[in-house]
């Protein structure tokens, strides 16, 4: 997701732009000028931001990062922050499978259990 994305979500959630801003301790121009992806907030209101939204703060830390980031090394460490959620997912998903099939006691419904959340997981 991209730094636009992760604003646009704070607006709708703040109801307009400059009441993201005032929430967020920035001016709205200077908002703007991320949004357009002309510059990246610094790294604490990011972590507001994240907190505002619901988002990970890693995840609205890199986007910022990566439009002003021009070193490609640390452009894919930056990039690397969305795949190391997507894995994390997958692990707490496989967590949930594994404490259903140990709580449930008859072993049809546990297959049958382990098949729909497989089939949910993949869609997501």
């Amino acid at each position: 997701m991209k730094i636009k994305e992760y604003i646009e979500k704070g607006e709708k959630l703040a109801g307009k732009q400059a009441e993201l801003a005032r929430i967020l301790g920035v001016r709205d121009s200077y908002l703007r000028q991320a949004k357009l992806g002309k510059s990246g907030l610094p790294d604490a209101i990011c972590i507001k931001l994240a907190r505002y939204i619901g988002e990970s703060e890693i995840k609205v830390v890199a986007a910022s990062n990566l439009v002003t980031e021009k070193d490609e090394e640390r452009r894919k460490v930056f990039e690397s922050c969305f795949s190391i959620t997507k894995a994390a997912s997958f692990i707490v998903a496989a967590l949930f499978i594994a404490l259903i099939s140990i709580t449930t006691p008859n072993p049809a419904n546990a297959s049958q259990a382990r098949e729909s959340i497989a089939e949910q997981f993949v869609l997501c």
